[in-house]
């Protein structure tokens, strides 16, 4: 590829580039080359997996910063020594909206080595994977709280803006198509918080913190994808992290899967408690608790009756089904009576 060769001067393409099945937002290519594979990120100005839907493609400016911040001379450095940390930035073309990382190689994803490896592994590493998460969310989280320079930098309202209009103000359609009494009034919940979360926030949060954005080495966790954070609340990684562990579990094809997401649940909780210490005060009010019990709800149901229902774990049901009607209960408990759910009762 002309275009690596002159971003790249030390990298010589050796083979032609393959499409990565996984990018949805994005278009994600994988190129060999002497030595080293490069991963190359595109954002086109829509949903990569939906042309007709717009989004900005200043996401990935974000992506490229939190990666820079987070990478070895970064301000967030520190994070990245642990057990847990992103790919590295390679080049990043801001005004072509492509970023160069580092190739981690074909490692799977959280979800799917949950399913797909050996059953007694599973169950003995997987409270460390959860420790570690809540380790490193909980410090990202108490690190840049109340920090101006991380607000202006993780500024990211236009994707906030595209979450509000798609996940947030679609409750409403999603609960009359379940055929949900008070569909309004819990559609007019979430609005209220999808426009509360337009406003300034007090961290920089993951934004995206679900099982596809864990990559599980021997080792060690990567966290990839990173568009969507932005200097926000933390009930964004906490809540949403929350809702996609009730998910694996409820969908779970093993009591092995179902045990595994619970124990990452309970792991990644106490481990994020610790890490947050004198910021949990701060940034886990009453009102945060009550806003992340609806956020559970309204990611359940964007992925059980809305448009993120395609590949994911309830893809093809119809709103009849036994398990939508199950997750759909879970849901709406969750938006209907938030004060009673805490920051994780009501998880798997």
């Amino acid at each position: 590829m002309p275009y690596l060769q002159e971003r790249l001067p030390d990298f010589t393409p050796v083979g032609a580039p393959r499409r990565l099945p996984e990018g949805n937002l994005n278009v994600v290519w994988r190129v060999p080359g002497a030595g080293r594979s490069v991963i190359v990120k595109y954002a086109p100005p829509y949903i990569a997996a939906d042309p007709d839907t717009p989004l900005d493609p200043s996401r990935l400016t974000i992506e490229a910063r939190c990666l820079d911040a987070l990478g070895p001379d970064g301000r967030l450095s520190g994070l990245s020594q642990s057990a847990v940390r992103p790919p590295r930035v390679l080049d990043f073309n801001d005004d072509g909206h492509v970023l160069v990382m580092e190739d981690l190689g074909d490692r799977p994803t959280l979800g799917r080595w949950l399913h797909e490896h050996d059953p007694e592994a599973v169950r003995e590493r997987t409270p460390a994977i959860g420790q570690q998460l809540g380790t490193f969310v909980g410090t990202l989280h108490a690190a840049t709280t109340d920090d101006a320079a991380c607000a202006d930098t993780f500024d990211n309202r236009p994707m906030q803006e595209t979450r509000y209009a798609v996940q947030y103000k679609g409750v409403t359609g999603m609960l009359r198509a379940a055929g949900v009494p008070d569909a309004e009034a819990l559609g007019r919940r979430a609005e209220a918080l999808g426009e509360a979360l337009l406003a300034p926030g007090r961290c920089l949060t993951m934004g995206d913190l679900w099982p596809r954005s864990v990559l599980v080495a021997e080792d060690k966790l990567h966290l990839i994808d990173w568009e969507l954070a932005h200097y926000g609340r933390p009930l964004q990684d906490v809540a949403h992290f929350r809702a996609h562990l009730w998910m694996l579990a409820h969908r779970a094809p093993s009591p092995t899967v179902a045990n595994a997401a619970r124990a990452l649940r309970n792991a990644f909780r106490s481990a994020y408690d610790r890490a947050l210490e004198a910021a949990k005060a701060r940034l886990w009010t009453d009102q945060e608790r009550r806003d992340a019990a609806v956020h559970t709800g309204a990611e359940i149901l964007v992925r059980v009756l809305g448009p993120f229902q395609s590949g994911y774990l309830y893809e093809g049901l119809p709103p009849n089904h036994p398990a939508v009607q199950e997750a759909v209960t879970m849901a709406v408990d969750s938006i209907r009576a938030p004060e009673s759910g805490g920051t994780w009762k009501g998880a798997a």
